[in-house]
């Protein structure tokens, strides 16, 4: 332990934009120290660096938490842009501080940072580390080898006997603050985003805690007949919690605690499927933390040598929802437009760009960390591997959706399709699925005219799955 020449202890916010049930906040309070809480942008520079809709989203959560930080304690949050070495050099020289209260994340990239900062400054400050973000560290569940779990299934049945939950935190009281100025590191300005993240973000959700407590309070509402209801994207029975979790504005173990608490007014099924979606977190970090390279490499070396097709062609067709297969580009204009997607359509479009164009699974789970509000790194990562097949718990090979088929099963009026494609809305349901069926007589009583105002299929669904199949077999990952 660092002796005590002074009374001052930093909390360092990273993904925890909370005041609520926030462990290092809470402890920090608790000490009696003079408090001071930074945030530092652009930690990381590599799969896991925050770009796109995602940065938009803290900044704004920033704001709302500079607000409140000020309106309850009357304290400062300091942001700063700068190497984040200089930084802690910079402070403990200014403030002589002693502790540094951190909540992990328990990404790789910033576990790094934590390690190196801890031998950095190891004669200067202590690092007080605590588990905010997840209901178990990682590798807290084991088999009965010892090991991780590769299977997604036994993992959370094993957890859920273990699990132990704790009493939400509220608000600390924060007795003491660092009054004086920090003038040793220049603080950085926390909204410079651009105008078209602006619009989408502020016309679909708010963020913030304010805006993630209210849907919290909202939470047994949300999932009644979420277990029927929520492959179904035009009812939108979900959370929508996504976001809001992925940025630490609210953390898993209330989100858990708050749906236990009123278990009885929700179906036992209900309550099973939701809470699979919280333990399907829980398992992704738990893959993240033993396989570091999940967000840019195979889990399944097998996969290494897969003759992925580069086709920047057909890869912009896929981001722009100009496929000609309706479903999948309803899925990602509503990416497009509003930074979020319904969870079937993730699977849907992951699959059709995997095994239908056979471009890697790496180019869309960049896309998809560019776009969704909710980008977390363990989440997509695992996600994108378990369609492609390469991951652990991965979905059988010879798996591969078949767009038209989903989308007359989970759209089956078309609502959906016509949402975000409206120059499909016209056609009857028989054909919105699949309107290259229509004769061109037909088309033209549409006023649709393939391949002007709405994209011919890109490519045949029946030979791309049958070629999909045959590389699968050929690099033989079925074992």
């Amino acid at each position: 332990m660092i002796e005590k020449t002074t009374n001052i202890g930093i909390y360092w916010i990273r993904s925890d934009l909370r005041l609520h049930d926030n462990i290092a906040l809470w402890e920090a309070a608790k000490s009696n120290k003079e408090i001071i809480i930074i945030y530092i942008k652009n930690l990381t520079t590599g799969p896991s660096k925050i770009i796109g809709a995602a940065n938009l989203w803290i900044d704004k959560s920033l704001l709302e938490l500079s607000y409140q930080y000020e309106k309850l304690f009357k304290l400062n949050l300091n942001i700063y842009d700068e190497d984040y070495i200089s930084i802690f050099k910079a402070l403990h020289k200014e403030t002589n501080f002693t502790d540094l209260y951190i909540n992990n994340t328990y990404d790789p990239e910033v576990d790094k940072i934590d390690k190196s900062i801890k031998k950095e400054f190891s004669n200067l400050f202590n690092v007080n580390s605590y588990n905010s973000s997840l209901l178990f560290k990682p590798n807290e569940i084991l088999n009965n080898s010892g090991s991780f779990f590769k299977v997604y299934t036994p993992f959370w049945k094993n957890a859920l006997n273990k699990l132990n939950l704790r009493e939400p935190l509220p608000i600390p009281k924060i007795n003491f603050i660092y009054k004086k100025d920090i003038s040793s590191v220049k603080k950085s300005e926390i909204n410079n985003q651009s105008k078209m993240w602006e619009k989408k973000t502020l016309s679909h959700f708010k963020p913030g805690e304010i805006s993630a407590r209210k849907m919290l309070g909202q939470i047994v509402i949300k999932i009644i007949d979420y277990s029927k209801d929520r492959d179904f994207p035009i009812k939108n029975n979900t959370s929508q919690l996504s976001p809001y979790l992925a940025r630490g504005e609210l953390s898993v173990n209330e989100i858990f605690y708050a749906i236990k608490k009123d278990k009885k007014k929700v179906n036992i099924n209900d309550y099973a499927k939701f809470i699979a979606q919280l333990g399907w977190r829980e398992f992704s970090y738990n893959i993240l933390y033993n396989f570091p390279k999940l967000p840019h490499k195979n889990f399944n070396s097998k996969f290494d040598n897969f003759p992925w097709d580069k086709n920047d062609i057909k890869l912009s067709f896929w981001k722009k929802g100009l496929t000609g297969y309706p479903i999948v580009d309803a899925g990602m204009r509503e990416l497009w437009a509003t930074g979020y997607m319904h969870n079937r359509l993730r699977m849907i479009v992951a699959s059709f760009l995997i095994k239908n164009l056979n471009i890697s699974w790496v180019e869309g789970a960049k896309w998809f960390w560019e776009n969704l509000f909710d980008a977390d790194i363990a989440n997509n990562s695992a996600g994108w591997q378990w369609v492609a097949g390469c991951g652990t718990d991965a979905a059988p090979y010879f798996r591969i959706f078949n767009p038209t088929l989903q989308s007359i099963r989970f759209d089956k009026d078309g609502e959906y399709i016509r949402k975000w494609i409206p120059e499909l809305k016209d056609l009857p349901n028989k054909f919105i699925h699949s309107p290259w069926e229509l004769t061109e007589m037909e088309l033209i009583s549409f006023n649709i005219k393939l391949g002007k105002d709405y994209p011919c299929p890109i490519v045949d669904h029946k030979t791309t799955r049958d070629e999909a199949l045959r590389n699968y077999k050929e690099m033989n990952v079925s074992k």
